[in-house]
């Protein structure tokens, strides 16, 4: 490996072209407009920052519950689907592996909040049911969750709201175009 001090003069006196420099397009000036790049970097930062900040706050609200954010968006998943699901489908729209999952449904269930069952059509499958009482905690902490997005975004006005969203999804489907 070559260090720094290994390089001719030339190249360790020679500096990088600053990031705005290095992204503007060839014959553009400093003062043609600004980077597009930074302002998608920006945009980008600012969504994961927002994301990351509101995840904090639901969690900070929801501790009384002691259901890490996974464990509460299971359970949410179970009881909006009125049906039970297999651990495969609850990881999937969880986005995270069936690995994941299984420990989270181990855990979901010595607090007896779902019980596995087999699929009926199929005994070598399992199906995850939401059990009562887990039912009553996600019919408490779901109506924290949307009075606390209302606070939130309270001093937002609905058009903008409405714009937002329209942003986001451009976004969604730019992210699912660049997707290999």
């Amino acid at each position: 490996m070559t260090g720094h001090q290994d390089l001719p003069e030339a190249a360790r006196t020679r500096t990088a072209p600053s990031r705005s420099t290095a992204s503007r397009a060839p014959g553009a000036t400093a003062d043609s407009g600004p980077d597009p790049d930074s302002s998608a970097n920006e945009c980008i930062v600012g969504i994961v920052r927002a994301g990351e900040a509101f995840v904090a706050l639901a969690n900070q609200s929801l501790n009384g519950y002691q259901l890490s954010p996974a464990a509460r968006q299971a359970l949410a998943i179970l009881d909006g689907a009125g049906e039970p699901l297999s651990p495969t489908e609850i990881a999937r729209r969880l986005i995270v592996t069936t690995a994941s999952i299984t420990s989270l449904l181990d855990t979901l269930q010595r607090r007896g909040l779902v019980e596995r069952r087999p699929d009926p059509a199929d005994r070598r499958r399992l199906l995850i049911t939401i059990t009562p009482a887990a039912q009553e905690l996600v019919r408490r902490f779901v109506p924290e969750i949307v009075a606390l997005q209302a606070s939130v975004m309270r001093d937002i006005p609905e058009e903008d709201r409405r714009q937002f969203a329209a942003v986001l999804t451009r976004i969604r489907e730019a992210i699912a175009a660049a997707s290999p």
